[in-house]
Protein backbone atom coordinates (compact mmCIF):
# COMPACT_ATOMS: atom_id res chain seq x y z
CA UNK A 1 0.00 0.00 0.00
CA UNK A 2 2.67 2.48 0.72
CA UNK A 3 4.06 2.03 -2.69
CA UNK A 4 1.11 3.28 -4.29
CA UNK A 5 0.94 5.61 -2.46
CA UNK A 6 4.60 7.31 -2.39
CA UNK A 7 4.59 8.64 -6.10
CA UNK A 8 1.65 10.55 -5.06
CA UNK A 9 3.37 12.05 -2.08
CA UNK A 10 6.32 12.99 -3.89
CA UNK A 11 4.21 14.54 -6.71
CA UNK A 12 3.05 16.86 -3.92
CA UNK A 13 6.15 18.00 -2.79
CA UNK A 14 7.27 18.40 -6.16
CA UNK A 15 4.53 20.68 -6.76
CA UNK A 16 5.03 22.44 -3.43
CA UNK A 17 8.69 23.32 -4.64
CA UNK A 18 8.36 24.04 -8.28
CA UNK A 19 7.07 27.20 -7.60
CA UNK A 20 9.62 29.23 -5.05
CA UNK A 21 6.75 32.00 -4.57
CA UNK A 22 3.71 29.96 -3.16
CA UNK A 23 6.35 27.83 -1.28
CA UNK A 24 6.17 31.12 0.81
CA UNK A 25 2.66 30.97 1.47
CA UNK A 26 1.95 27.49 1.46
CA UNK A 27 0.60 25.74 4.25
CA UNK A 28 0.46 22.24 5.67
CA UNK A 29 -1.63 19.76 7.25
CA UNK A 30 -0.92 16.90 9.13
CA UNK A 31 -4.16 14.96 9.34
CA UNK A 32 -5.61 12.00 11.77
CA UNK A 33 -9.46 10.68 12.24
CA UNK A 34 -12.15 8.06 11.28
CA UNK A 35 -15.29 7.90 8.41
CA UNK A 36 -18.26 5.91 9.13
CA UNK A 37 -19.60 4.45 5.86
CA UNK A 38 -22.33 3.27 4.06
CA UNK A 39 -23.10 2.00 0.54
CA UNK A 40 -25.99 3.09 -1.21
CA UNK A 41 -27.96 0.30 -3.37
CA UNK A 42 -26.17 -2.94 -1.88
CA UNK A 43 -29.33 -4.17 -0.27
CA UNK A 44 -27.84 -3.52 3.20
CA UNK A 45 -27.70 0.52 4.28
CA UNK A 46 -30.70 1.16 2.30
CA UNK A 47 -33.04 3.15 3.87
CA UNK A 48 -30.87 3.12 7.19
CA UNK A 49 -29.94 6.30 8.20
CA UNK A 50 -26.98 5.21 10.35
CA UNK A 51 -23.50 4.73 9.16
CA UNK A 52 -22.51 1.33 10.50
CA UNK A 53 -19.03 0.71 8.66
CA UNK A 54 -15.84 2.60 10.62
CA UNK A 55 -12.50 3.02 9.39
CA UNK A 56 -9.27 5.18 9.23
CA UNK A 57 -8.92 8.36 7.56
CA UNK A 58 -5.22 9.78 7.88
CA UNK A 59 -2.93 11.47 5.43
CA UNK A 60 -1.37 15.06 4.57
CA UNK A 61 -2.29 18.00 3.00
CA UNK A 62 -1.48 21.94 1.44
CA UNK A 63 -3.17 24.58 1.65
CA UNK A 64 -2.31 27.31 -1.31
CA UNK A 65 -4.38 30.78 -0.54
CA UNK A 66 -6.14 32.55 -3.00
CA UNK A 67 -6.82 35.95 -1.52
CA UNK A 68 -7.24 36.38 2.38
CA UNK A 69 -10.24 34.27 2.69
CA UNK A 70 -9.81 31.77 -0.06
CA UNK A 71 -7.64 28.48 -0.29
CA UNK A 72 -6.90 25.45 -2.68
CA UNK A 73 -6.82 22.16 -0.74
CA UNK A 74 -5.04 19.21 -2.15
CA UNK A 75 -4.78 15.76 0.43
CA UNK A 76 -3.12 12.81 0.33
CA UNK A 77 -4.85 9.87 2.68
CA UNK A 78 -5.40 6.38 3.20
CA UNK A 79 -8.84 6.08 3.77
CA UNK A 80 -11.38 3.10 4.78
CA UNK A 81 -15.10 2.83 3.94
CA UNK A 82 -17.20 -0.14 3.03
CA UNK A 83 -20.52 -1.27 4.82
CA UNK A 84 -21.47 -3.48 8.06
CA UNK A 85 -24.30 -5.16 9.12
CA UNK A 86 -24.39 -8.06 12.02
CA UNK A 87 -27.72 -9.12 10.16
CA UNK A 88 -26.95 -8.98 6.36
CA UNK A 89 -29.58 -9.62 3.30
CA UNK A 90 -30.09 -13.27 5.07
CA UNK A 91 -30.67 -12.76 8.60
CA UNK A 92 -32.17 -16.19 9.38
CA UNK A 93 -28.79 -18.42 7.72
CA UNK A 94 -26.55 -19.42 10.47
CA UNK A 95 -23.85 -17.01 10.61
CA UNK A 96 -25.44 -13.34 9.44
CA UNK A 97 -23.58 -10.84 8.91
CA UNK A 98 -22.21 -8.64 5.94
CA UNK A 99 -18.96 -6.78 5.30
CA UNK A 100 -17.54 -4.48 2.73
CA UNK A 101 -14.02 -3.35 3.75
CA UNK A 102 -12.75 -1.28 1.08
CA UNK A 103 -9.59 0.88 1.80
CA UNK A 104 -8.06 3.41 -0.51
CA UNK A 105 -5.55 5.89 -1.68
CA UNK A 106 -7.35 8.93 -2.10
CA UNK A 107 -6.51 12.24 -3.56
CA UNK A 108 -9.65 15.26 -2.67
CA UNK A 109 -8.80 18.71 -3.84
CA UNK A 110 -11.38 21.35 -2.75
CA UNK A 111 -12.16 25.10 -3.03
CA UNK A 112 -12.30 26.64 0.73
CA UNK A 113 -13.66 29.44 2.38
CA UNK A 114 -12.23 31.09 6.11
CA UNK A 115 -14.45 32.97 7.63
CA UNK A 116 -12.92 35.32 10.83
CA UNK A 117 -10.43 32.70 10.81
CA UNK A 118 -12.19 30.38 12.81
CA UNK A 119 -14.72 28.71 10.93
CA UNK A 120 -14.06 27.27 7.69
CA UNK A 121 -16.34 25.59 4.76
CA UNK A 122 -15.81 24.28 1.64
CA UNK A 123 -16.12 21.59 -1.18
CA UNK A 124 -15.15 19.66 -3.63
CA UNK A 125 -14.15 16.27 -5.77
CA UNK A 126 -11.86 13.67 -4.61
CA UNK A 127 -10.54 10.38 -6.82
CA UNK A 128 -9.70 7.44 -4.80
CA UNK A 129 -7.65 3.99 -5.94
CA UNK A 130 -8.90 0.99 -4.13
CA UNK A 131 -5.71 -1.02 -2.72
CA UNK A 132 -7.40 -3.74 -0.83
CA UNK A 133 -10.82 -5.27 -0.64
CA UNK A 134 -12.71 -7.83 1.44
CA UNK A 135 -16.24 -8.72 1.02
CA UNK A 136 -17.59 -11.40 3.31
CA UNK A 137 -21.19 -12.88 3.65
CA UNK A 138 -22.54 -14.71 6.43
CA UNK A 139 -19.29 -15.80 7.36
CA UNK A 140 -18.47 -16.82 3.56
CA UNK A 141 -15.41 -14.42 2.18
CA UNK A 142 -16.51 -13.64 -1.33
CA UNK A 143 -12.83 -11.65 -2.24
CA UNK A 144 -9.82 -10.28 -0.71
CA UNK A 145 -8.23 -9.34 -3.91
CA UNK A 146 -8.73 -6.67 -6.03
CA UNK A 147 -7.90 -8.04 -8.82
CA UNK A 148 -10.76 -10.13 -8.68
CA UNK A 149 -13.16 -7.30 -9.87
CA UNK A 150 -16.10 -6.87 -7.93
CA UNK A 151 -15.24 -3.04 -6.73
CA UNK A 152 -14.24 -0.65 -9.34
CA UNK A 153 -10.64 0.28 -8.60
CA UNK A 154 -11.20 3.87 -9.53
CA UNK A 155 -13.87 5.79 -8.21
CA UNK A 156 -15.10 10.00 -7.94
CA UNK A 157 -16.57 11.14 -4.82
CA UNK A 158 -18.31 14.47 -4.11
CA UNK A 159 -17.15 16.18 -0.95
CA UNK A 160 -18.95 18.87 1.66
CA UNK A 161 -16.31 19.94 4.37
CA UNK A 162 -16.88 22.16 7.36
CA UNK A 163 -13.83 22.73 9.88
CA UNK A 164 -13.63 25.03 13.29
CA UNK A 165 -10.66 25.81 14.88
CA UNK A 166 -10.38 24.22 18.40
CA UNK A 167 -7.30 25.45 19.46
CA UNK A 168 -3.73 27.61 17.76
CA UNK A 169 -3.41 25.63 14.51
CA UNK A 170 -5.50 22.84 15.52
CA UNK A 171 -8.69 22.59 13.66
CA UNK A 172 -12.09 19.75 13.77
CA UNK A 173 -12.97 18.57 10.83
CA UNK A 174 -16.45 17.10 9.63
CA UNK A 175 -16.85 16.15 6.23
CA UNK A 176 -19.33 13.91 4.30
CA UNK A 177 -19.10 12.63 0.77
CA UNK A 178 -21.36 10.66 -1.46
CA UNK A 179 -20.22 8.79 -4.51
CA UNK A 180 -20.47 9.87 -8.05
CA UNK A 181 -19.58 6.51 -9.37
CA UNK A 182 -20.61 3.22 -8.84
CA UNK A 183 -17.57 1.21 -6.97
CA UNK A 184 -19.38 -1.91 -8.15
CA UNK A 185 -17.79 -3.42 -11.45
CA UNK A 186 -18.13 -7.14 -10.92
CA UNK A 187 -20.67 -8.92 -13.60
CA UNK A 188 -24.87 -9.10 -12.77
CA UNK A 189 -24.83 -12.77 -11.91
CA UNK A 190 -22.40 -12.17 -8.70
CA UNK A 191 -25.15 -9.49 -7.03
CA UNK A 192 -26.48 -10.98 -4.09
CA UNK A 193 -30.50 -11.52 -3.65
CA UNK A 194 -32.33 -10.80 -0.31
CA UNK A 195 -34.93 -13.97 0.36
CA UNK A 196 -37.84 -11.89 -0.36
CA UNK A 197 -36.57 -11.39 -3.88
CA UNK A 198 -34.67 -7.76 -3.56
CA UNK A 199 -31.54 -8.03 -5.96
CA UNK A 200 -28.49 -5.56 -4.68
CA UNK A 201 -27.80 -3.13 -7.69
CA UNK A 202 -25.05 -3.06 -9.90
CA UNK A 203 -25.31 1.29 -9.31
CA UNK A 204 -23.57 1.00 -5.63
CA UNK A 205 -22.38 4.31 -4.36
CA UNK A 206 -20.40 5.09 -1.54
CA UNK A 207 -22.06 7.45 1.24
CA UNK A 208 -19.60 8.80 4.31
CA UNK A 209 -18.54 10.69 7.50
CA UNK A 210 -15.76 11.86 8.34
CA UNK A 211 -14.05 13.12 11.69
CA UNK A 212 -11.01 14.41 11.55
CA UNK A 213 -8.21 16.82 13.60
CA UNK A 214 -6.06 18.76 11.74
CA UNK A 215 -2.56 20.28 12.43
CA UNK A 216 -1.78 23.25 10.06
CA UNK A 217 1.56 24.02 9.63
CA UNK A 218 3.10 27.52 8.53
CA UNK A 219 0.03 28.98 9.38
CA UNK A 220 1.26 32.12 10.76
CA UNK A 221 4.17 32.73 8.41
CA UNK A 222 1.61 32.04 5.48
CA UNK A 223 -0.47 34.94 6.63
CA UNK A 224 2.27 36.97 6.94
CA UNK A 225 3.76 36.27 3.37
CA UNK A 226 0.75 36.76 1.84
CA UNK A 227 -0.05 40.28 3.23
CA UNK A 228 3.24 41.81 2.64
CA UNK A 229 2.77 40.29 -1.23
CA UNK A 230 -0.50 41.76 -1.83
CA UNK A 231 0.86 45.27 -0.17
Amino acid sequence: MLKKLLPIFILLIILILNNSIYAQIIKGEAIVGYNISKVEGDRVNNGIIAFNKIGLNVGLGVLVPLGKNFDINMEVLYTQKGAYRKYGYSPDSATPNYQTKLNYAEVPLLIQYTDRDRITVGTGLAYSRLVDVKWVVNGRTITNNVNDGYYATDNLDWLLDFRLRIWQQLKLNIRYSYGLTSIWSGPDDALLETQAGEMQSSDQRSSMLSFRLIWIFNEKQSARNLNQENE
